[in-house]
């Protein structure tokens, strides 16, 4: 094996394990944002889509602070935490807009129930939060 090929093989091994460390992290956010979801609606009596933005928000926070000392501690530079954070949530923005706007057409459209369009409307927008959160937010570079 040449050394290009060990690099490559390298960088391939550290993609998949932030990988899974983040989609681990990703479900401790969904629980969390599930939680509140369904805690919020039922027993609070909130409209569920104001529920969905609360929950959201919340999560995004527990999931930073899981993906900044946990998922990417190997290729963090801990001096940038506030400018991580920023673009961290601003990434989250992009993925609210994304989980809110298929949370609607998928209950007000579709007549999905609430809960089960909030976990499809997760899995629409961790894929997109985790390529640009990896690159952009935490700075790695593969």
């Amino acid at each position: 094996m040449t050394l290009r090929d060990q690099d490559k093989r390298s960088r391939l091994s550290l993609f998949a394990k932030h990988a899974a460390k983040y989609y681990a992290v990703g479900a401790s956010g969904v629980l969390v944002n599930l939680g509140l979801l369904y805690y919020l609606t039922e027993y609070v009596g909130l409209w569920y889509f104001l529920s969905y933005a609360l929950a959201i928000s919340v999560s995004i926070t527990s999931n930073f602070v899981l993906n900044k000392f946990w998922t990417f501690i190997d290729s963090i530079d801990s001096q940038r935490i506030i400018v991580m954070y920023v673009k961290f949530v601003s990434v989250s923005m992009l993925g609210m807009a994304v989980q809110l706007g298929s949370i609607y057409v998928l209950v007000e459209s579709l007549t999905i129930y609430y809960m089960l369009a909030a976990l499809i409307s997760i899995c629409i927008a961790g894929a997109i939060n985790f390529i640009i959160n990896r690159r952009w937010t935490f700075g790695v570079k593969f």
